[in-house]
């Protein structure tokens, strides 16, 4: 289920995301990358529907998401946030199950399938042993593993990402992106996330979103777009890129 912006804008204070045209296709991971302020939480929370904005569209699978019923945006993408500030210290399987809420009616009760459902995405993002630990005694790094399980429960074509992997340490920021990939290439979900580890995006993404200052600086794929002209550009500080036994590295 691709994305397809035309004409966005969204005003905050002193801060415009202006995005006349850009198209995520559908089925790939999407990496949105630049500097602090650049505007990628926003353009990713204007994605999500979670923004009012101020003229233009955001269309999901050729379809206004301003125009779609909560329940319906809710049963097309998952939005999986930073951190998750709950109100009370839920067991790690009901939380997972709260993301089958799109499905229920007002005042319905998980069913035998939504449970299932829980337990297979729970599996698969490598932490089954976890169904009755408490969410606030898990690390942060297992945090984001289960608001990622929350987010396949909801069993979406889409999910989006806000920065999944920031201050995790280098084993559980591989295990992040493996399973973002793992997504796309085995299940087929369209991806975008936001991220600050260049080198990550460079050597993760299907497609490359470059923001500076609210505005699309590049957009397509790594090997295409990158280079260190436009790295220095939008960073403002000098930047090299380096080939080692195939993968890119980003040095400043």
């Amino acid at each position: 289920m691709s994305f397809d912006i035309c004409g966005l804008r969204f005003r905050r204070l002193r801060f415009e995301l202006d995005v006349p045209s850009l198209s995520l296709p559908a089925g790939r991971l999407t990496a949105v990358v630049g500097p602090n302020g650049a505007g990628k939480t926003t353009l990713l929370r204007c994605l999500a529907g979670l923004l009012p904005v101020a003229s233009g569209a955001v269309r999901l699978g050729g379809d206004d998401l301003a125009s779609l019923p909560a329940g319906e945006r809710s049963r097309r993408l998952a939005f999986v946030p930073q951190e998750h500030a709950a109100a009370f210290n839920y067991a790690v399987r009901d939380f997972i199950i709260m993301g089958r809420a799109p499905y229920l009616g007002l005042f319905g009760s998980p069913s035998s399938t939504d449970e299932v459902l829980a337990a297979e995405a729970l599996d698969f993002v490598g932490l089954p042993g976890y169904a009755d630990r408490l969410f606030f005694e898990m690390s942060s790094g297992e945090r984001r593993l289960i608001l990622i399980a929350r987010a396949l429960a909801q069993d979406t074509p889409a999910l989006l990402l806000d920065e999944p992997v920031t201050f995790l340490d280098p084993r559980r920021e591989s295990e992040v992106m493996n399973l973002l990939t793992r997504l796309v290439a085995e299940r087929g979900k369209t991806v975008v996330v936001t991220l600050h580890n260049l080198d990550m995006a460079a050597r993760c993404a299907d497609v490359l979103v470059v923001l500076k200052s609210g505005r699309v600086a590049a957009c397509g794929r790594p090997q295409d777009v990158l280079s260190e002209d436009l790295l220095t550009r939008v960073y403002e500080i000098p930047m090299r890129i380096l080939a080692h036994e195939g993968r890119t590295f980003i040095v400043r």
